[in-house]
C-alpha cells in the first residue's frame, strides 16, 4: 500500500478538483448540492476516504484495513457518479466530467492492486 499511496492520493484530489470545477451552470459540487445534498456527500466521502488513508500509510506502518478503505471510497464515486454512463458520453463531456471519470476509473485500478499486495503480503506472513 505504501508505494501506492501517492497515486491513491493523487487521484483522490483529482476527483475532488474535478467536482469543484466551473462548468456551463455551476460546478458539479454546486449541482449536488443545489439537488443531491446526499450524493454531494458520498461523492466528497468517496474522494477523500482514499486521500486519508494515503497519507497515513505513507506516516504509520500500514495495517490491513487501508486497502479496504481506499477501494471504498472508490467504489462509493462509482456508483454515486455512474461512471457507466459517464464512459458513454466521454467524447463530448465537458472537461470536469473527463476528469472525474479518469480520477475513478484509475484510483479504482491502483487500489485494487494495494488490496492485492497487502492481501498477498498478509498470506505470506501467516505461511
Amino acid at each position: 500500500m505504501r508505494k501506492l499511496a501517492v497515486p491513491i492520493f493523487v487521484f483522490s484530489i483529482l476527483g475532488l478538483v474535478a467536482m469543484f470545477l466551473p462548468m456551463e451552470r455551476g460546478s458539479m459540487a454546486a449541482r449536488f448540492a443545489e439537488f443531491d445534498q446526499f450524493r454531494l456527500v458520498l461523492m466528497l466521502a468517496g474522494f477523500i476516504a482514499p486521500a486519508v488513508v494515503a497519507v497515513l500509510s505513507l506516516k504509520r506502518p500500514v495495517t490491513s484495513w487501508m486497502p479496504y478503505v481506499a477501494l471504498g471510497g472508490y467504489a462509493v464515486a462509482t456508483v454515486k457518479s455512474e461512471v457507466w454512463s459517464l464512459a458513454t458520453k466521454l467524447p463530448s463531456s465537458p472537461l470536469p466530467f473527463t476528469l472525474l471519470f479518469i480520477a475513478i476509473v484509475s484510483g479504482v485500478v491502483v487500489s485494487i492492486i494495494a488490496f492485492a499486495k497487502q492481501e498477498e503480503a498478509n498470506a505470506a506472513a501467516t505461511s
